[in-house]
């Protein structure tokens, strides 16, 4: 599987779950026309042109390129530096070339421009994870869930997290049974409903103790 299916989809399965970033990219090819060097032709204004980056870069992204991806959001923040999406989609490219430092330095640049930023959140903490930073790719993971309690993919980062790394049990099938109330359908649905199978039963509730 390609470093952009890891990213853009998922790990598959036998092998044991991912956490996933995510850069909400396009479904299909934008049809942007490119110059010789990838990059769209500019629009009238430059958020037309910025829109025009992410764009393609996103998709060239999705297709297994993060070197073209690099080069095209470079160029969206050349444009607008101050731009926490843009910011989130290098970390994103720097994560699937393997150089984590840069990706953790890009993710934090989106959160101190937009502290809101779920996503950012989201892929800070998949970065710390895979640095074995696991404190605070716990904080970070916790952090998202504050910010937008209704993010599936935290709840499943989170529970692999608690599961893989933590050794914490009950917080991963807290956090993947909320993962199902929000995304039943979700792409991460079927991949959690397995997880959740594999977990030891969840121990019977202790009897209150009578009255004396």
């Amino acid at each position: 599987m390609s470093l952009a299916a890891a990213w853009l989809l998922l790990c598959a399965f036998p092998a044991p779950a991912a956490p996933a970033l995510d850069a909400v990219p396009p479904a299909t090819e934008p049809g942007l026309k490119v110059s010789r060097d990838g990059i769209p032709p500019a629009p009238s204004k430059s958020q037309g042109r910025i829109e025009a980056l992410w764009a393609r870069g996103t998709w060239v992204l999705e297709k297994g390129d993060p070197n073209v991806a690099l080069h095209l959001f470079s160029a969206a923040l050349a444009l607008d530096d101050r731009r926490a999406r843009s910011w989130n989609y290098l970390g994103g490219a720097h994560f699937m070339l393997g150089d984590l430092p840069r990706a953790l330095q890009d993710f934090n640049r989106a959160l101190e421009l937009d502290p809101r930023d779920v996503r950012a959140c989201n892929n800070l903490g998949t970065t710390l994870e895979r640095l074995g930073e696991y404190s605070r790719a716990e904080q970070a993971y916790l952090r998202a869930e504050s910010t937008d309690p209704v993010y599936p993919l935290t709840q499943r980062n989170l529970g692999i997290l608690q599961s893989q790394r933590l050794g914490n049990l009950p917080a991963a099938r807290r956090a993947w049974q909320r993962y199902l109330e929000l995304a039943p359908n979700g792409a991460y649905a079927a991949e959690i409903r397995r997880e959740l199978d594999a977990l030891p039963a969840a121990p019977p509730l202790s009897a209150p103790d009578s009255v004396r």
